[in-house]
């Protein structure tokens, strides 16, 4: 009985301190987001950084250079980006006329075949309207909210960063400090393979970005659609968006070949996408990433989900190196090396007939 009331105790103890937990990934999401992303590239830059230290330089120095780099290398691939959007804006006009031409075709096909009337249909656009127009103001308000607050996270982020960068031994301390029973070595271990998971991830997401993005703008400059330098690149960089990101990003030259081009050219462009993706998740991240960030699949769509939901698309894009960094804590720690092991990825089938042959050999013996 006293057994059976202890692991009530400790059920009910775990399950509120994961609600607390859950709680307060919600609450403080702003926070969270921001620091998270802040220390997950402190991870990536942290190796150039240590390298100028040893070049002589000193540690603010190094760090600033290592800030300046990265936001150079982003302004470029935006200044890539806004020479497009300032082309596509200019013809903006001319795809107006197209759509119009679209739906009054689209029109024409719901009057003929379902017999809906052009009356009824504009009577329905109309209501849509008002009721657009009524909600507008709050719609106006809150992506107003949403732009300040993303570029105040953007700003915030290298300031962010350079702390991490800078004060990365005085943190290493206090983690000595409030784990003292803990040996050093383990601490080491976990800070060091921690670096190198979220920085293995990261260059080889980049790769994987980068060869995607190239065979999406040769798709679709195949295919004929407008902008295929634009779109290419969008399609490789929202592939920081697991699983969805490439087809949000397919989303305007699907749309674009429909209303400009024609039904056959869209469905080429799908399945274009449909293949690069398919390529793209059995060969190239396999090829690149490989077992940089050993957590099963399973395990990663939870991951994903839980962080949708709790952070949105920040929790998409934050999800995966959060997670790979959690299990090298579980690798580490022999309490929760079980838990590390859920997380990780399952053994082949060969590998266990190994093992399992192994065993009997040794038990022969």
């Amino acid at each position: 009985m006293a057994k059976e009331s202890s692991y009530i105790v400790r059920l009910a103890s775990v399950l509120i301190s994961i609600s607390i937990l859950v709680l307060g990934l919600y609450l403080l999401q702003d926070l969270l987001i921001l620091l998270a992303a802040a220390l997950i590239l402190a991870m990536l830059l942290l190796p150039l950084a240590a390298w100028l230290e040893r070049k002589g330089l000193p540690r603010s120095v190094s760090i600033a250079i290592c800030l300046i780099i990265t936001v150079a290398a982003i302004a470029g691939v935006l200044a890539i980006l806004t020479v497009q959007m300032v082309e596509f804006a200019s013809d903006w006009p001319i795809f107006i006329k197209k759509a119009e031409s679209y739906i009054s075709s689209l029109q024409s096909f719901l009057s003929r075949n379902l017999n809906i009337s052009r009356k009824k249909q504009m009577v329905e656009i109309s209501n849509q309207t008002i009721n657009l127009l009524k909600n507008s103001g709050t719609i106006l308000t809150t992506t107003f909210g949403t732009i300040i607050h993303s570029i105040t996270t953007i700003i915030l982020i290298p300031i962010f960063v350079f702390f991490f960068l800078y004060y990365r031994s005085f943190f290493a301390q206090f983690l000595e400090m409030v784990f003292p029973n803990t040996e050093s070595h383990i601490l080491k271990g976990i800070m060091s393979k921690t670096g190198q998971v979220v920085q293995g991830y990261l260059v080889g997401l980049m790769v994987v970005m980068l060869i995607v993005s190239i065979l999406n703008t040769i798709g679709f400059w195949w295919i004929g659609v407008d902008y295929p330098y634009f779109f290419g690149i969008l399609t490789g960089l929202l592939l920081l968006i697991p699983y969805i990101g490439i087809w949000m990003g397919a989303s305007g030259p699907i749309v674009l070949s429909l209303i400009v081009l024609s039904p056959s050219h869209a469905l080429g462009v799908i399945a274009w996408v449909a293949a690069v993706q398919f390529i793209e998740a059995n060969f190239i991240t396999p090829v690149v990433i490989g077992s940089k960030v050993s957590v099963n699949p399973m395990v990663a769509m939870l991951a994903l989900l839980l962080g949708e939901m709790l952070w949105g698309i920040p929790g998409l894009i934050l999800a995966l190196p959060l997670t790979a960094i959690v299990k090298v804590i579980f690798d580490y720690v022999p309490s929760l090396q079980a838990y590390g092991y859920i997380l990780g990825e399952a053994p082949s089938r060969k590998k266990k007939e190994e093992i399992v042959e192994k065993e009997e050999k040794l038990e022969g013996k």
